[in-house]
């Protein structure tokens, strides 16, 4: 059977997410005690997102951005790298652009600083 690219998405967010629901206690404090995950935009990522970020980590992600948002910063995402899958909601959003109501969630690529090199 040949995959298609959204259905590879969908089992490797189907992947992730069993993960994070066998953590233990213990994994998740020691997650929750490297701290929150800042994104390139001065953002933090979600306790959920962090999660999802470390679990698929080498190695502890500190900011995170999408391709193009690195690309904006001045960063280039390093040849052969891959990103964390994280999930963003999409919804009402408030005068700071917050979403305050959450319709859906899509999966988004982010990749860590250290992915990066200078543009």
């Amino acid at each position: 059977m040949i995959m298609t690219q959204a259905t590879e998405r969908q089992t490797k967010l189907k992947a992730i997410r069993q993960r994070l629901a066998n953590l233990t206690a213990e994994e998740c404090t020691a997650i929750a005690a490297h701290g929150l995950i800042a994104t390139v935009d001065g953002r933090t990522l979600s306790l959920h997102n962090t999660y999802m970020a470390h679990l698929q980590s080498r190695s502890i992600p500190t900011v995170v951005g999408g391709y193009q948002q690195w690309k904006q910063a001045g960063k280039q995402v390093r040849r052969g790298e891959h990103g964390f899958t994280i999930l963003f909601p999409n919804g009402t959003k408030d005068e700071n652009g917050d979403v305050i109501e959450a319709k859906r969630f899509f999966a988004a690529t982010v990749f860590d600083i250290s992915q990066t090199e200078e543009a």
